[in-house]
């Protein structure tokens, strides 16, 4: 089992069986965007567009009761990520300290320029921090990120929140998004975070249908034929028993040949999954926008809302890279025994 897989889905089987049952259950797991500021400028940024606008924060009040509610009906986990920078959050601190003392785990996605402001709370708090840092070198994340002499403080603060872990927390993760104009500096990259203390580093495609691509960087062309064996030489020359290098091959597939690779008829990650955005939509799937409620709705009818969309969700239109794909395609063996037989469930 891996953190960045779906196998501990294991630890959730009510969930599934209450799928199964129709007597559905709030989602383990919340990502909220808590706003839409954000200090570097991705080349390749899927939420580039929400970037435009004025600056939008989240309502500290009307978000921390909607989590109150939402941790009495089941909410486990709490993951800042969307379209903005999470520790530029003016109420940051006072916000994890919040949900840490409603006892619910929270994690970040995060860039990695401000984590050091709030080091003492991340090392207490979190469960877990990824860096999208997606170069190995300064000039190339000079380039990517459109920035200027960030990279080095970056991997101080990778340095410096590896040296405050407590009990082996949080787990320090760094995402390559990878692009053909990138792909060189990965094993600097892998090199670089390995040495200050990051525990894995996510290799995945930039994917060619945010916003900003075409404006800011040219279509990714990476086919799977080009990055399966350079990441087989990344794992080769750096994994050891601490460091890892997670890969999803399909992801590559589906983006050089422009569609996905569903094997499933029914969208059941909203069951697990929610996100929250900064102007109060709770919404169950991100690439369809599909809204099932606001921060004012009580969780019980969020749950119903989602089980009534969850099979109206036109799959043939999923973006191909939908992280969600594996959590589908084994939800799906379970609740349909005939498409289980090809993995020959009962020879434990």
């Amino acid at each position: 089992m891996d953190v960045l897989g779906f196998d501990k889905l294991i630890y959730h089987h009510d969930r599934i069986m209450g799928i199964a049952e129709d007597r559905a259950s709030f989602p383990v797991h919340i990502t909220a965007s808590l706003g839409n500021f954000c200090n570097h400028k991705c080349r390749w940024c899927t939420v580039y567009a929400t970037h435009q606008d004025a600056v939008r924060h989240m309502d500290y009040d009307r978000f921390t009761a909607f989590i109150e509610k939402a941790a009495a009906q089941g909410l486990k986990s709490l993951a800042y990520v969307g379209n903005s920078e999470p520790p530029a959050y003016p109420r940051f601190r006072d916000l994890i300290n919040f949900v840490h003392d409603l006892g619910i785990e929270q994690a970040m996605f995060t860039n990695g320029y401000l984590i050091d402001r709030f080091e003492d709370d991340i090392s207490r708090f979190f469960t877990y921090i990824r860096i999208s840092l997606d170069a190995g070198t300064e000039e190339v994340h000079n380039e990517m990120h459109q920035v200027k002499g960030h990279f080095p403080k970056i991997i101080r603060n990778i340095r410096r929140l590896a040296d405050r872990k407590q009990d082996g927390f949080p787990t320090i993760g760094v995402q390559f998004a990878t692009h053909h104009l990138n792909m060189h500096d990965l094993d600097a990259c892998a090199q670089v975070v390995k040495e200050a203390g990051a525990e894995y580093l996510s290799v995945k495609p930039v994917f060619n249908w945010g916003a900003a691509v075409g404006e800011f960087i040219e279509p990714n062309n990476l086919t799977p034929e080009v990055l399966d064996p350079h990441v087989a030489k990344l794992r080769a020359d750096h994994e050891d028993k601490n460091f890892k290098i997670f890969y999803r091959p399909y992801q590559v597939q589906s983006v050089a040949e422009d569609r996905n690779v569903l094997t499933y008829d029914r969208c059941v990650a909203g069951f697990f999954s929610l996100s929250v955005y900064e102007d109060e939509r709770v919404v169950c799937c991100t690439p369809h926008k599909v809204q099932v409620g606001t921060l004012s709705d009580e969780p019980a009818d969020i749950v119903r809302q989602i089980s009534e969309t969850s099979r109206g969700i036109d799959l043939s239109k999923c973006p191909p890279s939908c992280r969600y794909h594996p959590l589908n395609e084994l939800v799906d063996t379970v609740l349909n025994q005939d498409r289980a037989r090809r993995f020959h469930p009962n020879f434990l």
